[in-house]
């Protein structure tokens, strides 16, 4: 999924692998996914691929996008995750026609050329629409790689 943020920045954000695609467990190693990031932004361009989110955190992410999709009001504005390598926030209010959501990115997501104390961000604009897209798109990327129960 391609996240188009303001003054023409881009986000790719897809699910690459399991982290442990031969493991039989199937509570927490069997459910870490390798996440592929490429960002061009006003700050830099890198790409990387880290174990940052469950599968139960796509799907958060999934439900987050779908909430705000129907103007609803998420639990939570920042949505963070046990790796705080990615998190999403909602700069203004759900019921907006636009929402404006700050992508953030923090230790494996930054680029290798970080800077000690900065922040790296990349904000998008998206309407209803743009929302329920990137809420399918996601969901479509979470059935190849779905809960190991």
């Amino acid at each position: 999924m391609v996240f188009y943020g303001v003054d023409h920045q881009t986000i790719e954000i897809k699910i690459h692998n399991y982290e442990f695609p031969n493991t039989a467990d199937k509570e927490w190693d069997g459910n870490w996914l390798e996440i592929y990031l490429n960002v061009k932004s006003n700050v830099g361009h890198w790409q990387t691929i880290d174990p940052a989110l469950t599968t139960w955190e796509v799907q958060s992410i999934i439900d987050w996008f779908s909430l705000l999709s129907k103007n609803q009001t998420p639990e939570c504005k920042d949505l963070g995750f046990t790796e705080p390598n990615l998190s999403f926030e909602l700069l203004n209010k759900p019921i907006d026609e636009t929402k404006r959501i700050r992508i953030k990115f923090n230790l494996e997501f930054k680029p290798q050329s970080a800077e000690v104390g900065k922040d790296y961000f990349v904000d998008i604009e998206a309407c209803n629409e743009e929302l329920k897209k990137a809420a399918l798109a996601l969901k479509c990327e979470l059935e190849k790689f779905p809960e190991r129960t």
